[in-house]
């Protein structure tokens, strides 16, 4: 089940990622944090060149290289996470059902990995529910999914530079914020396959039509005989 929801959740977020993100944001964010790595990569050759920080035994141009590349596009990466893109502000979408929290509690069991039965009138707002989840989720993954990157490339860049060598800090710290970091972009791709799921679940039940008022009249209508009990 596990690899259902992952797999579905990379799909929704690939094929709606470009209705909630803004081209000119992104190309924007594209153009600033290329430049941003560039003068990170040429500052690190420039000031080893100077000083000789690398402090290395292996071929001077290969570390250089190899470490002005890693730690050029970590700090690339962490300003991509600087920079939003989605189309819209997400915090004046998101707005509490009606019928207080047990109902709300009620849906969104849901979405837990055992639901209970659906209620037919419950179908429509879980349907609401599902779709209010898609925006925010994958407006985060595009901005948190970088996170990752940054510190994989600033761990090889220390690891290569010799730096983690004499840093207990510089050996551990990449690793430990590049697990918490990849965690939170996978349970927001989990999150999207789940409620992905969960709509085409209930998308699939027949559409609550709510039942017709009744007469009016019903309630002082008189029904059945007529006649007289004996004794009355």
């Amino acid at each position: 089940m596990s690899e259902g929801v992952v797999s579905t959740g990379i799909r929704v977020y690939r094929e709606r990622r470009r209705e909630f993100t803004d081209p000119a944001r992104a190309r924007r964010r594209t153009l600033v944090c290329g430049l941003v790595a560039v003068l990170a990569g040429a500052t690190t050759v420039v000031t080893d060149l100077l000083t000789g920080w690398l402090g290395t035994t292996l071929p001077v141009t290969v570390v250089t290289v190899v470490t002005a590349t890693a730690f050029a596009a970590a700090l690339g990466w962490f300003v991509a996470v600087c920079f939003p893109t989605a189309r819209t502000r997400q915090s004046a979408r998101w707005q509490p059902f009606p019928g207080g929290w047990r109902r709300h509690e009620r849906l969104g069991a849901q979405f837990t990995r055992r639901p209970p039965e659906l209620l037919p009138e419950d179908r429509d707002d879980v349907l609401a529910l599902a779709e209010r989840v898609v925006e925010p989720t994958v407006v985060s993954i595009d901005r948190l999914r970088w996170f990752p990157l940054a510190w994989l490339a600033a761990w090889i860049g220390a690891l290569v530079s010799g730096l983690a060598a004499g840093s207990v800090g510089a050996l551990l710290m990449p690793p430990a914020y590049l697990l918490l970091s990849g965690g939170t972009v996978v349970a927001g791709v989990v999150r999207l396959g789940q409620a992905e799921l969960v709509r085409r679940r209930v998308a699939a039940t027949p559409p609550w039509a709510p039942p017709a008022a009744g007469d009016p009249r019903s309630k002082t209508r008189v029904t059945g005989s007529k006649l007289a009990l004996p004794g009355d």
